[in-house]
């Protein structure tokens, strides 16, 4: 598990080379976004599921979307959202693109 500190984030990756969970904590933003970005980029083509979970996030802007979906782009059904996250599922109910992303609510 690697884990980055910036103020107000955090990130773990778990990869156990079949299933790559990401966790990202805190405010996703144009700031935090790249370290997101280069997590879900690890998933290769032997990973099975790539899993975001979204439940600590406090904040997530549209660079932060723009991360998740160039990810569900290029992993497409293998990339699934986990947890409930009120702040989250505003911004995709905004930007109408809630029904994009696979969700899990564990």
């Amino acid at each position: 598990m690697k884990r980055t500190q910036i103020a107000n984030w955090n990130i773990d990756v778990i990869d156990d080379g079949t299933t790559l969970l990401v966790i990202p904590i805190g405010e996703l933003d144009v700031h935090t976004t790249p370290e997101l970005t280069r997590a879900l980029e690890r998933c290769t083509n032997a990973h099975k599921v790539l899993i975001v979970d979204v439940t600590g996030l406090s904040f997530i802007d549209s660079t932060g979307l723009g991360a998740l979906l160039a990810a569900r782009d290029r992993v497409r059904d293998r990339l699934l959202l986990a947890g409930a996250n009120p702040v989250v599922d505003r911004l995709l109910e905004l930007t109408s693109t809630a029904g994009l992303f696979q969700r899990s609510a564990s």
